[in-house]
């Protein structure tokens, strides 16, 4: 028998009203599953006091809650429902990968005081990636994260509420190799290392991709156009606009609306689509279509081959308002050291 109860579980009288319960009109209580979540997708720039606030209350304050409710019950299962996001970070979501990152150090604690709990990273289950909107499954596939059946999860569940379960697990779908690259854009992600060869991350960098065919296979005074066409096209994939059509090539990319997040997500497809590793900084050092692709043209052998571009390539780094060592300067900052100085820019 299934008996339900609405309690806010943030809400000290009303849970407190409903464990008083258990062991009378109800039988005693032996598990607590913690699968609460409050508010919606929001960019850190964005994100608004109630937003914060919403969030922490339905997982930080309840869990709180829950732990000092349940001590006086034989509760042998503390399951918290975390998520991957805790791990990598959210772009959306940094409010709920902060709660995450909370639940997961509160099963280690309850752990060192001699109690059950476990926190499950969860990956995306896929009655939620149903619920998505374009866009949104659009960021994901970008992502690596790929959506996992929940029958699938649900069995994995039951790995890690016996005695002998750790007190934190990670349980997700992905493409590795896509997610290890999203996440290696500055630095190594270490937690993906094991996962992976040394060299998955960087097999698909050979030159041999499809533009690269396709460029090579068009006549040598189309190529450049070909590359401003397909600049045009990855800058607004990454802006997630229909297409390229409504964006100036002379006009910088931020003032379109591009963040600091986009520039990394449209430096990452190109290093992709051409089979070349770019240079993290490339996006603000050459920030309009005509200026990036001008900078492409003199390191793509095809269009090298076909045509002098010393005057194209300086007037593409006088665009950028930076010379040599100055990109060198930026390859070497952290990614949160670039992504910093880009908004400073921004600003």
């Amino acid at each position: 028998t299934v008996v339900t109860a609405a309690a806010d579980a943030a809400d000290e009288a009303a849970l407190s009203a409903l464990f008083d319960r258990f062991g009378t009109d109800l039988p005693p209580l032996g598990g607590i599953y913690l699968a609460a979540m409050s508010g919606g997708p929001v960019t850190l720039a964005e994100m608004t006091h109630d937003d914060v606030v919403a969030m922490f209350r339905s997982k930080i304050d309840a869990v709180a809650l829950l732990d000092t409710l349940s001590l006086d019950h034989p509760v042998e299962q503390f399951v918290l429902f975390s998520s991957i996001s805790g791990i990598l970070g959210s772009r959306w979501l940094a409010h709920y990968a902060a709660t995450t990152t909370f639940l997961d150090t509160f099963a280690f604690a309850r752990r060192a005081a001699g109690l059950p709990a476990c926190a499950i990273n969860w990956g995306l289950w896929k009655s939620l990636a149903d619920v998505q909107t374009g866009f949104e499954k659009q960021a994901t596939a970008e992502s690596g994260l790929e959506p996992m059946p929940d029958d699938v999860a649900i069995s994995a569940l039951r790995l890690f509420t016996g005695p002998g379960a750790p007190a934190r697990a990670t349980v997700v779908a992905a493409d590795w190799p896509r997610l290890a690259a999203a996440y290696h854009t500055r630095a190594q992600l270490h937690i993906l290392d094991d996962l992976l060869a040394d060299d998955a991350t960087t097999t698909a960098l050979t030159g041999d991709t499809a533009f690269r065919t396709a460029l090579r296979d068009a006549r040598p005074e189309q190529r450049k156009d070909l590359l401003g066409d397909h600049v045009g096209a990855q800058v607004a994939a990454a802006m997630g606009l229909a297409s390229a059509h409504t964006l100036d090539p002379t006009v910088g990319f931020f003032q379109f609306g591009m963040d600091s997040l986009m520039s990394v997500t449209l430096q990452r497809s190109l290093s992709e689509s051409l089979g070349e590793v770019l240079p993290a900084s490339v996006v603000f050092d050459y920030p309009t279509i005509e200026a990036l692709t001008d900078y492409l043209a003199s390191v793509l052998p095809e269009i090298i081959e076909t045509a002098g571009n010393d005057d194209e390539v300086a007037g593409a780094r006088q665009d950028g308002d930076l010379d040599g060592d100055d990109e060198d300067a930026y390859d070497d900052l952290a990614e949160d050291e670039l992504l910093a100085r880009l908004s400073e820019r921004l600003n």
